[in-house]
């Protein structure tokens, strides 16, 4: 799955720029929050992990 997140990133982000790829994960993640049947703990996981990500600067290998 992170092999296929990545593809699928690296090809968005070469057709649409970095600025409006933000757009559509934050859109997503807004959208994945608010629904209802989203289990709150997968919520806290997520966020926990982009606060973490955010702070480190090993990011190279994403290729943004």
């Amino acid at each position: 799955m992170a092999a296929r997140m990545r593809a699928f990133h690296k090809e968005v982000v070469e057709k649409i720029g970095r600025s409006e790829m933000l757009k559509v994960y934050c859109h997503a993640l807004s959208n994945w929050v608010l629904n209802p049947n989203t289990d709150p703990y997968q919520i806290e996981m997520l966020f926990d992990e982009i606060c973490l990500g955010a702070q480190q600067e090993g990011l190279d290998d994403w290729d943004v």
